[in-house]
């Protein structure tokens, strides 16, 4: 219940005293509240540094332990290169070697064949370019690859050689100059063919004969080796090639790897359920003395600020009700209350209401 004002004079000394007390709380708290936000921030700093050094160290011992597994998987990987790379090397010398054994009477045949007819042509005194495969597809062509020969041969003679001799030979380009040109050419080479054909074929046409035919057999044997060959080449299997003992080691390899990738599992099971929390812990112990200590001194901080408040708000609003309420927010100083007592003590105003008026029109003047 507001009470009427009986002594001014202890008015507005309780009013100067009431106003003092309010700012040193105010004072008091602000003081509060920064050391609270720093203690605040001190904590907050503390606990992500123990969160960073957390996830840090669980990130690194992680890495370590995939690191290491790694490590060994790519060793066994790089074994088991090197053990198909030998097994790959047993299978190509293996089909090397069937390959030698299984042609072996056919390569035999042809060589006894080239040295008969070379030892047959000495003896009568055959030219050795007559043993030739050139030879007899350009003078005996009997099948498609010589004919092909004896075509390539014309194209290359008769007509390139021509055309290059007058293309790059005669910069004035004279019809009269290339047909001059195809005429010496086939006289040139024409010549030579026929040359050659008559000097071999009148003497030794027997000999050439038996020499084609012996040359038309190693043809055929080669054939022979050839489709031989591929068919051991496609041939899927690998049993005559005694690739147990290496198939023995890549098996055994597999199953190391498929191991290490299993317990490489069952690790970083472990250490994401079990260990990383024992690091978490670990260093949560470490850093709890520290924590402890600033949560302690925050709390407490934030106790005294609560008490400081309560009682800066109790005062102020005491100091609205009692005091306030009769002077106006806008007399709330001490030097408009000095005023205002002096005002009152001339009697020249019965109460404050008055005395107030009487401070604002000194003010207006």
């Amino acid at each position: 219940m507001v009470q009427p004002i009986t002594d001014y004079p202890q008015f507005f000394t309780g009013a100067k005293q009431a106003i003092a007390e309010v700012d040193a709380l105010k004072t008091e708290e602000a003081n509060l509240k920064e050391e609270e936000k720093k203690l605040s921030n001190s904590l907050e700093s503390e606990e992500k540094a123990l969160k960073d050094s957390i996830d840090l160290t669980i990130k690194k011992r992680m890495s370590e332990v995939v690191s290491t597994y790694d490590s060994e998987l790519s060793k066994g990987h790089d074994e088991l290169k090197k053990a198909q790379a030998k097994r790959e090397k047993a299978k190509t010398l293996g089909i090397k070697a069937r390959i030698k054994e299984e042609t072996a009477s056919l390569c035999n045949e042809n060589r006894e064949l080239k040295s008969s007819v070379k030892t047959a042509f000495s003896k009568q005194k055959v030219p050795a370019f007559c043993r030739t495969r050139l030879y007899y597809a350009l003078y005996f062509p009997h099948v498609l690859a010589e004919w092909l020969i004896v075509v390539l041969y014309i194209l290359i003679f008769f007509m390139l050689i021509p055309f290059l001799i007058y293309h790059f030979g005669f910069p004035k380009h004279q019809t009269l100059t290339l047909v001059l040109i195809y005429a010496v050419d086939i006289l040139v080479f024409g010549g030579i063919y026929i040359a050659i054909g008559n000097a071999t074929k009148n003497k030794h046409m027997d000999m050439l004969k038996q020499g084609q035919s012996t040359l038309d057999q190693i043809t055929a044997n080669e054939k022979k080796i050839r489709a031989i060959t591929v068919g051991i080449q496609r041939d899927k299997s690998e049993d005559k090639y005694n690739l147990a003992s290496y198939d023995d080691e890549i098996a055994h390899i597999n199953q190391r790897l498929a191991d290490a990738t299993m317990k490489k599992q069952d690790a970083l099971n472990t250490f994401n359920t079990v260990t990383k929390n024992i690091i978490a812990d670990e260093l949560t112990g470490n850093a709890k003395p520290r924590l402890d200590q600033l949560k302690s001194d925050h709390d407490g901080m934030v106790k005294k600020l609560q008490d400081v408040s309560a009682d800066r708000q109790q005062k102020t609003l005491s100091l609205s009700d009692q005091y306030e309420a009769y002077l106006g927010k806008e007399n709330m100083n001490n030097e408009k209350i000095d005023a205002l007592a002096e005002i009152m003590s001339h009697g020249t105003v019965s109460n404050l209401t008055e005395a107030i008026d009487e401070l604002n029109r000194k003010e207006d003047i």
